[in-house]
């Protein structure tokens, strides 16, 4: 089985297609751990959910100052329909406007901000050469700790429960995809979105 990586290291330029901005947020409470209750990500997008885009050139997925992404309306009929699992929620997001023009917008269709599952498929560190930056004791469930680098990214298989679309343990900014979803983005042609093979993934801040 292989697995992806939603790259979003380009998530601010719009060559291509327009990135996204959170307008006027309100959030909500950080997603915790069931155990030690340290926060495993970031603090929840309360509607209204209101995105002004950079540019008017619109892709499947836009991705920009959110947790995860934006994804159209052809995305979510088609998953829907599909057999993958990961995704929990897709949630109304009103686009207010683009590169702070202030004319009406028609958009070519709707677009959702997608809430995706976290937790139990794990990351093998040592396969992955993940270094943290001190020795700690972390958590069991949550491994929620600082990371030094890491030279690619190897699910520990047995702790993987099927999703097509996840946040794996131990890494919880990083968003994963299986093979499954891999070939569905490429079936279905949808724009905007580079995943890249797990195991060349490398760690970009050191």
């Amino acid at each position: 089985m292989r697995f992806y990586v939603i790259d979003n290291s380009s998530r601010f330029k719009d060559d291509i297609y327009a990135f996204g901005e959170q307008v006027e947020q309100k959030t909500g409470d950080f997603e915790v751990c069931i155990k030690c209750e340290l926060p495993v990500g970031m603090r929840k997008w309360l509607s209204p959910r209101m995105v002004k885009l950079s540019k008017l050139s619109f892709g499947d997925f836009v991705f920009g100052t959110f947790t995860t992404f934006l994804c159209s309306e052809s995305f979510k009929v088609a998953y829907e329909k599909s057999d993958l699992i990961g995704i929990t929620d897709f949630q109304d997001v009103q686009i207010l406007k683009v590169n702070n023009s202030s004319k009406s917008i028609v958009l070519p269709q709707k677009y959702y901000h997608v809430t995706i599952k976290r937790g139990g498929t794990r990351i093998d560190e040592h396969k992955s050469n993940l270094i943290r930056e001190v020795e700690e004791e972390l958590c069991d469930i949550c491994r929620v700790g600082t990371i030094k680098s890491f030279d690619s990214i190897h699910i520990d298989i047995p702790t993987w429960n099927g999703d097509d679309i996840l946040y794996p343990t131990g890494l919880p900014g990083t968003i994963l995809t299986s093979e499954k979803f891999y070939d569905f983005i490429k079936k279905y042609k949808f724009t905007n979105i580079n995943l890249i093979p797990a195991k060349e993934y490398k760690s970009k801040w050191y």
